[in-house]
This record gives C-alpha cells, structure tokens and sequence, in this order.
C-alpha cells in the first residue's frame, strides 16, 4: 500500500501544476488577431453573381427541384443498402466473436 502512494504523490503534484498552469495562463485568443483577414471572398463573389442572374432563371431553378420524389434521406437507415451492409457486418462479427469465444484453446484450471 505505502509503495503505490510513494509512486502517487509526484503525479499528483505534476497533475496540480499543469491544472494550475491551464487555469492561470491566458488564453491564446486573449492576445487578439494580429491580421484582420478579408471576408469571405468567395460567398461575396457568389452573391454578386446571384444578384446579376435575371429573376426568370432563379424560378426556372427553384421549379427544377423536385419536391415529391423520394430520395435516400427519406428511407430508415436499415432499409438502405449501406444499412444491410452494416447488418450483415455486424452480425458477422458478433458470430465471430461467439465462436471464437466457445472455441478458444486456452487450458488452464480456471477455465
């Protein structure tokens, strides 16, 4: 018992400096940024491009999608052949892993 808590004693130091170190040391974000970056180049140049485009072929583009198809998102999961796939995975392994189980080598008294 005294040998763990010889062995515990300098982690439990350790562990208290770094905790204090990480309450008392300000933060890297407290410094500020030292460049103001430009906004967004790219989504200001898509808007400009958007308000450019004639009204007529924004409808013509929000008409296109369709509303009633059914589309992957709207089936569960497990209907889906990614979710056969991770059944059939799952089930594998679970069948593995009682086989190799009730089949291991080990021969000892214990077991």
């Amino acid at each position: 018992m005294t040998r763990s808590l010889k062995a515990a004693r300098p982690l439990a130091g350790a562990l208290a400096f770094i905790v204090v170190l990480t309450f008392v040391a300000p933060p890297a974000f407290a410094a500020g940024p030292a460049t103001v970056a430009a906004p967004h180049p790219i989504a200001a140049a898509a808007t400009a491009r958007v308000e450019a485009m004639p009204t007529t072929s924004l409808a013509q583009a929000v008409q296109a999608t369709p509303t009633t198809a059914q589309t992957a998102a709207d089936k569960p999961f497990l209907k889906t052949t990614g979710g056969a796939v991770a059944l059939a995975l799952l089930a594998g392994a679970f069948g593995y892993a009682f086989y190799s189980f009730s089949h291991g080598r080990v021969k000892s008294p214990a077991k």
